[in-house]
């Protein structure tokens, strides 16, 4: 210590430094280094690489990184193919599992893509599995459904990792090699050692993730394009060659161009590595391909092989029944052959959890020949324990289809809506479903009435003898079913629900309603009369007369009132003459039942048998529609109308129902009925709206101009009305229909002339004008009420007048207004019988007065106000106007952009304003100004006077409309007196113009 103590000290003293003693001399001062801040894969870049660097880099890369990143995400795709439930009788989805509905991990994905990036960041961009790194990345970002991402970082690896040499670029122009375009990375043919153990290019494989990645987008042109590269590029590697076909085949089938598929399915089969699932997918795809072909020899071939992947056991169930299926197709092959296969594949163990589809599948097999053997076939599947609903939802459906083209409605109708109760969100017809379910209850609704209508017309003809005594029957039958059933333990030992076999299932946990029917003889329980008579009755024992309610409005009676609930009430139906009472009739206790209620529903007197028969021809009217429209079964509803008419030729809307029927026909093609009722609605109505479509064609909601102009018209012609213009209305009537002809305002144009001429023309006119409206229009409502309105107003209208004539008005004597507006009015069908005696003898009292009184003549109307002439010296400011004539609201628009378009190219200097101006409603002028005096406003009159028709509204016709000039101070008195013609004379005696 003491040595070194000394030695700092020697050297402190050598180097002249005045320092203590005990410290250390100052180190020599070394240069510093800028930071170096580029990220650590380009330092490495800028490294030497050595065989040794080569080796680690590519060995910590592969193993540290890569190799864990592809381990994390082969973990999260385990077990997808799992995630969904197939519907083998449709075309299955080519994968098992889609994209956007994987809800995968994306915690995990995102670990995926942070172990790659890692091994991208801090290792040397040279190493070998970097591409694959960023391949891993790519995945990652597929699998999470982010295609943009996706697809940058497949583009990326396109584009960084290319071929550096030409040479390894195959040439596009004066090629020696047919110019086919290489945008592949060359690889070597290798030794079996190389396949096995040396690395290859991710390169190849990005360009497949790519045209994947862009099929999922449903960029299908692009995806087609970059395929087509590939599949013709020289050097496209021959072990991607079977997922190259199989992109190809999964575009064209996504695209459901399915012919298209079979070729590149085919080669992606006999090329592909795909796993055993997958392979055995895509051979029951190719299958169902051929059978869509009809060629079912090679689909049983396809199926066979699914059987041979020896893959998941319900594909190779559903294989088997294809094969089947296909067997009844093929020369040698019979239907009870396949359902013989069939059964006895029920004998099998290894087929009992697929007992309820074996036996669907039979009955699909021999629906269209038995649909009876059919049906049994499917209630033994809905017999079946199973937790399989995908194949209840088909067994419910293939029921409600059978009934469905049976006819059957009400039974279609209950099996619909268990399908849908039940079925997934995904089912492939929920569509068709939904529809009709919901529509096939108001058919078996129509259906109903006009039987039920049909069975009571029947009885009510019958003797009265043998009415009596089917009526006798029934009002036993009636009270059969209201009596309760026997209590358990009783003399018959049990009750009747114990006793009868079960119809629909033996499995408890689908005796329910919206599982199909559970009653006997197939009734649901809400059409069973028995079973609700018998509700009934246990309510009413239970809790008393109850009236129908709300529990909150109940629990605030009084307990008196609630005490007194089971009180014995007689019944008092209610029995609603020419309706249909049964519900009624239901709700009554047994011993209320007798002939006389029965007899009562019978429309046994010309009133009740018409109304009947109205309610037929309504069920028939609506029941035609709902085929139509809502069933898409024309033939159905063309066969319902027919009959409708052939029961009902006087139907009151026989109008309707022909065009129906010509506007069916023509939709299937049926030319000759198609003409036939048109040539019926031209002839049997000839002024009707549809005689109107038939004969101008229905106006196009595309052609707006027309529209337009057909509105402006009417209203032009409702303003004339208002104003009682009434001439006017018939001269627009005529111009309507001259230059649109059939229009959709053509309803309201009709009323609209039959209020004027109402107002113009006899009485008899007017209701018949009235009429012919509410017998063209039966369907526009609006319409037909306000008619019907008017010819109610028109059939009183001299009571009405009488009425008025005699009224004596009540005013509120507390009042001293001048005006009294508290005036009390009541109608005579609101007061039958008025007293009018004293306002009789006051009219004529009142009219006596005016006889005697010297009453002067009322004065003559004032004289117009008179235009003036001014100094022709003097400068006073002029117009020129342009004054239309029955023009539409269109066409004066288009004319204000015409002469506005003129003056600015003729007239730029003068800076001449056009607009528009209405003197009155109907009165439509175009205004030009302003004119510093009269000799220019009579140039420029002159001028558009010779071009006008030629240049600037060559649309409108020159007997359309009329040109004058009007000073400012005589356009004021125009504004005030609207005095137009007045003001024509004038200008025709006071202006000379060329």
């Amino acid at each position: 210590m003491v040595g070194g103590m000394l030695f700092f000290a020697a050297a402190a003293t050598v180097l002249g430094q005045d320092k203590p003693a005990n410290q250390p001399p100052a180190r020599p001062e070394k240069p510093l280094k800028v930071e170096d801040r580029r990220p650590p894969s380009e330092k490495m870049a800028s490294k030497p690489y050595t065989f040794t660097r080569r080796v680690v880099q590519n060995t910590v890369t592969r193993y540290n990184y890569y190799y864990h990143a592809k381990l994390k995400l082969e973990k999260v795709l385990t077990g997808i193919n799992k995630q969904r439930q197939d519907n083998y009788n449709v075309y299955l989805p080519f994968y098992p599992f889609t994209v956007d509905k994987l809800n995968l991990d994306v915690n995990e994905l995102d670990s995926v893509v942070q172990k790659a990036s890692v091994a991208v960041q801090i290792h040397d961009p040279r190493g070998r599995w970097i591409d694959d790194s960023y391949l891993l990345i790519g995945k990652a970002y597929y699998y999470k459904g982010e295609w943009e991402a996706a697809a940058n970082t497949f583009q990326f690896i396109n584009t960084t990792f290319a071929p550096k040499k030409k040479s390894d670029y195959n040439a596009v122009v004066g090629s020696s090699q047919n110019d086919l375009l290489s945008i592949s990375s060359r690889e070597k043919e290798k030794t079996w050692y190389a396949r096995h153990f040396r690395h290859t290019s991710a390169r190849n494989d990005a360009f497949l993730w790519q045209a994947r990645t862009l099929i999922e987008q449903n960029k299908h042109d692009e995806a087609q394009s970059l395929l087509n590269i590939l599949e013709t590029d020289p050097y496209f590697p021959r072990r991607l060659d079977g997922q190259l076909a199989e992109l190809q085949a999964w575009k064209f089938y996504k695209q459901g161009q399915y012919a298209e598929t079979i070729e590149p399915l085919r080669m992606a089969l006999k090329k592909g590595h795909s796993g055993r699932d997958q392979k055995a997918r895509m051979y029951y795809i190719l299958g169902q391909l051929y059978v869509s072909q009809n060629k079912y020899d090679s689909a049983m071939t396809a199926f066979r092989e699914v059987i041979a992947a020896k893959s998941d056991a319900t594909i190779d169930f559903n294989a088997r029944v294809q094969i089947a299926k296909a067997n009844t197709k093929v020369n040698g092959g019979s239907l009870e052959e396949s359902i013989a296969a069939l059964q006895s594949m029920l004998r099998k163990e290894r087929f009992i959890p697929f007992r309820d589809a074996i036996y669907y599948n039979m009955a699909s097999l021999c629906a269209n020949e038995d649909p009876e053997r059919a049906i049994d076939f499917l209630n033994k599947s809905l017999r079946v324990e199973s937790a399989n609903m995908l194949q209840k939802t088909l067994t419910f459906k293939g029921m409600a289809d059978i009934y469905y083209f049976r006819k059957d409605y009400r039974n279609a109708q209950r099996y619909y809506d268990s399908t849908a109760s039940i079925m997934g969100p995904d089912f492939h017809d929920a569509e068709l479903v939904n529809a009709r379910k919901e529509t096939l209850g108001a058919v078996a609704e129509k259906v109903q009435t006009i039987r039920d209508e049909d069975s009571l017309q029947q009885i009510a003809s019958l003797p009265p003898a043998m009415r009596d005594t089917l009526l006798a029957k029934q009002v036993a039958a009636l009270k059969a079913a209201k009596t309760p059933p026997p209590a358990e333990g009783g003399k018959k030992g049990g009750s009747t629900a114990a006793q009868a076999p079960p119809s629909f299932t033996a499995n408890n946990n689908y005796n329910n309603p919206s599982f199909g029917p559970a009653n006997e003889g197939g009734e649901w329980y809400f059409y069973n009369q028995s079973n609700k008579s018998t509700g009934f009755t246990e309510f009413r024992r239970r809790w008393g007369n109850r009236a129908l309610g709300d529990n909150w409005r109940r629990s605030q009676q009084s307990g008196a009132l609630l005490a007194n609930n089971n009180a014995p009430t007689p019944p008092q139906p209610e029995v609603n003459e020419g309706n249909n009472a049964a519900p009624s009739i239901a709700d009554l206790p047994a011993d209320s039942i007798n002939i006389s209620l029965l007899a009562n529903q019978l429309p046994d007197t010309p009133e009740k048998l018409e109304a009947s028969r109205g309610r037929q021809q309504e069920a028939y009217f609506d029941l035609g529609k709902l085929y139509n429209d809502k069933l898409d079964d024309t033939r159905e509803g063309i066969l319902t109308y027919d009959t409708l008419l052939s029961r009902f030729p006087e139907h009151p809307r026989k109008v309707e129902v022909l065009y129906s029927l010509y506007a069916w026909h023509n939709k299937l093609n049926h030319n000759e009925l198609a003409a036939k009722y048109k040539t019926q609605v031209l002839t049997q109505f000839p002024g009707t709206q549809y005689a109107s479509i038939l004969t101008y064609g229905a106006l196009s909601t595309q052609d707006k101009e027309k529209n337009k102009a057909a509105e402006n018209i009417y209203e032009s012609a409702y303003n004339a009305f208002r104003q009682g213009n009434y001439d006017t209305v018939f001269v627009l009537r005529k111009f309507s229909d001259s230059t649109v002809g059939f229009s959709p305002v053509q309803a309201k144009f009709d009323l609209l002339e039959a209020m004027a001429i109402i107002k113009t023309r006899p009485e008899d006119e007017g209701k018949a004008a009235i009429a012919s409206v509410i017998t063209k229009y039966p369907g526009e409502e609006g319409i037909l009420n306000q008619a019907k309105a008017i010819q109610e107003a028109l059939e009183r209208r001299q009571q009405v007048t009488d009425y008025l004539t005699q009224l004596e008005i009540q005013r509120d004597s507390s009042s001293t207004a001048q005006v009294d507006e508290n005036i009390r009015i009541r109608y005579p069908w609101q007061t039958p019988a008025p007293n009018l005696t004293d306002s009789l003898a006051l009219k004529a009292k009142a009219d006596s007065a005016a006889a005697v009184a010297n009453v002067p003549p009322p004065p003559p109307p004032k004289p117009v106000t008179p235009y003036q002439l001014g100094d022709e010296k003097s400068a006073i400011p002029h117009f020129v106007v342009i004054h239309f004539d029955r023009v539409s609201k269109v066409l004066i628009d288009e004319a204000v952009a015409q002469f506005s378009k003129y003056n600015s190219e003729k007239h730029a200097s003068e800076q001449l304003q056009t607009s528009m101006y209405a003197l009155t409603p109907n009165e439509i002028m175009v205004i030009v100004r302003l004119f510093p005096d009269e000799n220019k406003a009579l140039t420029y009159f002159d001028e558009v006077s010779r071009v006008a028709s030629e240049t600037i509204i060559p649309r409108i016709r020159p007997t359309d409309y009329r040109l004058f000039i009007i000073s400012r101070e005589n356009f004021i008195l125009l504004n005030n007196t609207k005095d137009l013609e007045g003001y024509r004379k004038f200008f025709g005696n006071n202006y000379i113009t060329e």
